[in-house]
């Protein structure tokens, strides 16, 4: 970790990487004022998980697989499904409801088949800070997406009676 740069500094050196570069990172990914508040304790689980890597490492694969379930916990929530529908359909349902765009629900079934590969393990998984972050950023973004979504439906219309 001693070689892990946080950046440089005014002359150019390299900078130790420290927790606040990963907070500043992670403050970053959207977070929709529209989000349930028990998903949005998952995206902060996750993001939490993901500022403390620096002092055990597996917290940014635990820190993906969290957001992965936020995002599942989303879809769930958004389209009032119950809990034996598969993740596979919400992410089907979401994108035929209009949720989200077809790019999206590729990178969704991507993290579904990420989030199958935690549930049935054949190793513990590790990921670097540069797998980890675009991946919980992506998380997160969905969510934002997808709640705003709900919002957005169930907003009334102008100027109807």
């Amino acid at each position: 970790m001693q070689h892990m740069i946080g950046g440089l500094d005014a002359t150019g050196h390299p900078v130790p990487l420290q927790r606040q570069h990963l907070m500043a990172t992670a403050s970053g990914w959207p977070v929709s004022a529209s989000t349930p508040d028990d998903i949005a304790q998952q995206l902060r689980v996750a993001r939490d998980l993901y500022t403390h890597c620096l002092l055990v490492w597996e917290f940014n694969a635990v820190g993906v697989a969290w957001s992965l379930m936020a995002v599942e916990s989303a879809l769930r929530w958004a389209l009032i499904a119950r809990e034996s529908v598969p993740f596979k359909r919400l992410i089907n349902d979401g994108l035929s409801e209009g949720m989200y765009d077809d790019r999206t629900a590729e990178q969704l079934h991507v993290g579904r088949e990420l989030r199958n590969e935690f549930s049935h393990p054949k190793n513990q998984p590790a990921f670097s800070l540069g797998m980890a972050a675009p991946m919980l950023e992506t998380s997160h973004r969905v969510v934002a997406v997808i709640c705003d979504a709900v919002e957005a439906r169930s907003a009334p219309v102008e100027g109807a009676t």
